[in-house]
């Protein structure tokens, strides 16, 4: 199949004899066929929680439920208007009975409140469109750095179809991919010296999850070294400013004036919010977030500094290496596999144009945070228990007291399973810095490598809310 990827794409029919093509039927097929029946009901439940306070009128802070900035909450809006245009789903969720013992496992985010099998269907759908736009950026920055579309097409399948996306956008069913998309946007806008637009983009991605905002000052020293020598690099970083400033001022104009902006800008303190802590190290752990996040800010800086001593024949390829050095330390706590998302398209786009054997990299974070998803076992089935005769309820909550049951004093088959997922997907993402480490004081031989390009044969529960 991969033969044909370097095919040029000229008409609608070589497009569906073209590789890509393929790939993404399968990617969407994917999603399509584990949407409707796995969820996780902790994160669904508040989506159809919003879309009721919406239709009510309560807006989307007026009552208790929404916890993030006004971008989902407006994506919510237009598909709310189009569920009672179009759609009519009677029942988006309820509480199931006969799941109410998952509730008194009170270590982890359990909910016996169940959405859907159409509700879960239909509010995933955007999450797949976002996911499709993304690989079809990553496909063409690939394809504009090297000139190889094998490579691009190679590209756009390490991310469409990567298990850990697929995971998140069909049964977490969180909007990650939004900012992933916007932050993608962003960066293609840069790149063509369209700083106003390229702001609007990043107000937009950093309102929508916050992580975005580490990349400021990467892009930033972007466009300085971009315009050096030309005398245009303050009036860039001005455009950029204007259109940052004007996509919050209008995101966030409804939302002042019902005065709900304190609420919208929950979703900043929280990240570093952690569990009541009752001994030291639970009061180190819980404060974990906080120093990671304070130590990003110094690196970000440090990084920009660097791209901005660059030349400008280095420039693109030193700022996707820093942008991935950047987003992998901000991943270093938390590291759940919905955040994960923004780092996939830069580390797929660096491993197949500087260096593949970031590779591994890619294998331990999908697999890791595919299994770390997957271990809530049976609670990701109890649409399928309630609202289908495909898998008795019975069996769905028996399993899942199995799996809780100690194997150990303390310890049962789920926290095995979350600690060791857990730990692969850490390890993932430790791979990226000692490679990056291993690069600056090892690799003194003649520099960098560049590997040269070739296929191997490789064919959230216990977390805070987010």
């Amino acid at each position: 199949m991969l033969s044909e990827a370097g095919s040029p794409i000229y008409s609608a029919g070589s497009l569906f004899r073209h590789p890509i093509f393929l790939i993404a039927v399968i990617g969407i097929a994917a999603r399509l066929l584990i949407s409707p029946f796995a969820e996780v009901g902790y994160d669904s439940d508040f989506w159809a929680t919003i879309i009721r306070n919406l239709e009510s009128r309560e807006g989307l802070y007026g009552l208790e439920g929404y916890y993030y900035s006004p971008v989902w909450g407006y994506i919510l809006s237009f598909m709310s208007v189009i569920q009672e245009l179009f759609l009519n789903i009677d029942v988006m969720g309820l509480r199931a009975v006969e799941a109410f013992p998952v509730e008194s496992y009170t270590d982890w985010f359990f909910s016996a409140t169940v959405t859907s099998v159409a509700f879960n269907f239909w509010i995933k759908i955007p999450f797949m469109i976002s996911d499709l736009l993304v690989g079809y950026i990553v496909y063409r920055i690939i394809k504009d750095k090297t000139g190889d579309m094998k490579k691009a097409t190679v590209g756009f399948a390490l991310w469409f179809c990567c298990p850990l996306v697929i995971c998140v956008t069909s049964i977490s069913g969180m909007f990650d991919t939004f900012s992933v998309l916007f932050t993608l946007l962003c960066v293609v806008m840069v790149r063509k010296d369209k700083l106003f637009l390229a702001g609007v983009l990043l107000s937009f991605a950093v309102l929508t999850k916050f992580f975005p905002a580490y990349l400021i000052f990467i892009l930033m020293a972007y466009a300085v070294v971009r315009h050096r020598g030309d005398g245009k690099a303050a009036v860039s970083l001005l455009k950029a400013s204007a259109g940052m400033v004007l996509a919050f001022l209008v995101l966030m104009a409804p939302i002042i004036a019902e005065g709900s902006l304190s609420e919208s800008l929950l979703f900043i303190t929280s990240r570093a919010g952690g569990t009541d802590a009752v001994t030291f190290i639970e009061e180190l752990v819980s404060k974990g977030a906080i120093a990671i996040y304070l130590i990003g800010i110094f690196l970000a800086i440090v990084l920009a500094f660097l791209l901005a001593g660059k030349k400008k024949d280095e420039l693109d390829d030193s700022f996707f290496k820093y942008t991935l050095l950047m987003v992998a330390f901000v991943f270093v706590y938390p590291p759940t596999p919905q955040y994960l998302m923004l780092l996939i398209p830069f580390l797929v786009i660096y491993m197949l144009t500087q260096d593949w054997k970031f590779r591994w990299s890619w294998l331990l974070i999908s697999l890791g945070g595919t299994a770390f998803i997957l271990s809530g076992n049976f609670m990701l089935f109890l649409s399928i228990g309630t609202f289908t005769d495909l898998m008795s309820m019975d069996l769905i909550i028996s399993m899942i007291n199995w799996f809780h049951t100690p194997v150990l004093p303390g310890v049962s088959l789920m926290h095995i399973l979350y600690n060791a997922t857990g730990m692969i997907q850490y390890a993932g993402i430790l791979s990226i810095i000692a490679l990056f480490l291993k690069e600056r004081y090892a690799g003194s031989r003649g520099g960098p490598r560049i590997i040269s390009f070739g296929l191997p044969r490789f064919s959230s529960y216990r977390q805070p809310k987010s």
